[in-house]
């Protein structure tokens, strides 16, 4: 049977707020009634990431909700804030700050994360317009973003490590539909900060993107000089074009499956799919 989605609603703008909050609120449901109900042997089964078993995939939700709550404190007071510390670094730092919460007991860490998530989804509740569309608010990755970024953050990572979780724990793995079609406009973004310029050192590629999502769309990525550009639309001389289902092309561009289909060039396709870190 086919599923057909409502219209992508902008979460960008503030009238799109109250759904982006709202998949947040349900995608959080769903990965914690899944750590919940993981058997005392499951809590040790590995996930799609190296390295972390299903209790460090609650250390990192823990560890990444704690750190949201500080940034929204450091902005709310409006403290100093240092460099961006970049995202070449993230995986690798994420990863392992993750593990610390082995010393930690089960179920405080179970705990502790329903606690620190509460919170966090009160500060999104209570970001004005301005705060939604402008910010600034810290990030220590990053840099300085607006609200709805914040959010979207949020979901990118309640959603995909629920297929990791749905993995590791032998149920059947996918990405809430409505929630992969909300992110697809981000995943652009995520492309950029995960484009690795040196592996594109005298590349010149045009690649169209295809995803049949509920507006079924299409996209244009360049690469030239070095640099990663995207626009929608259909590029006119594409080297290479891939298609994907909507879901697909989420779990594609955080690097857990290889989806879609690809077009015209085999080289510059397989080139392009080499242009990009693991976060």
């Amino acid at each position: 049977m086919t599923t057909t989605l409502p219209s992508r609603v902008d979460v960008t703008q503030y009238a799109g707020k109250e759904t982006l909050i709202r998949l947040i609120r349900q995608e959080f449901k769903d990965c914690f009634d899944l750590l919940v109900e993981a058997s005392e042997e499951q809590w040790h089964n590995q996930t799609p990431c190296e390295l972390w078993e299903v209790r460090d995939m609650a250390g990192h939700l823990l560890d990444a909700a704690y750190g949201y709550l500080g940034y929204f404190k450091q902005g709310e007071q409006g403290w100093p804030t240092e460099q961006p510390r970049g995202m070449r670094a993230y995986g690798d730092a994420l990863g392992i700050s993750a593990l610390e919460y082995r010393k930690v007991y089960r179920w405080e860490v179970l705990g502790r994360l329903e606690a620190c998530a509460s919170l966090l989804f009160d500060y999104f509740d209570q970001l004005t317009e301005e705060q939604w569309t402008a910010g600034p608010i810290p990030h220590a990755w990053v840099g300085p973003v607006p609200g709805f970024m914040m959010a979207a953050f949020q979901l990118m990572d309640y959603s995909v490590h629920n297929w990791d979780l749905r993995k590791a724990l032998g149920k059947p793995a996918y990405v809430e539909a409505e929630a992969s079609d909300t992110l697809v406009p981000f995943m652009f973004g995520l492309m950029e900060i995960t484009f690795a310029p040196e592996r594109a050192k005298d590349l010149n590629l045009t690649v169209g993107i295809h995803i049949s999502t509920s507006q079924d769309e299409h996209w244009t990525v360049r690469i030239k000089d070095g640099v990663l550009t995207y626009k929608p639309g259909k590029p006119k001389k594409p080297d290479a074009d891939f298609s994907y289902p909507c879901t697909e092309f989420c779990l594609d561009v955080y690097q857990r499956t290889q989806g879609g289909t690809a077009f015209g060039s085999k080289k510059a396709a397989k080139q392009f799919r080499k242009l990009f870190f693991t976060i």
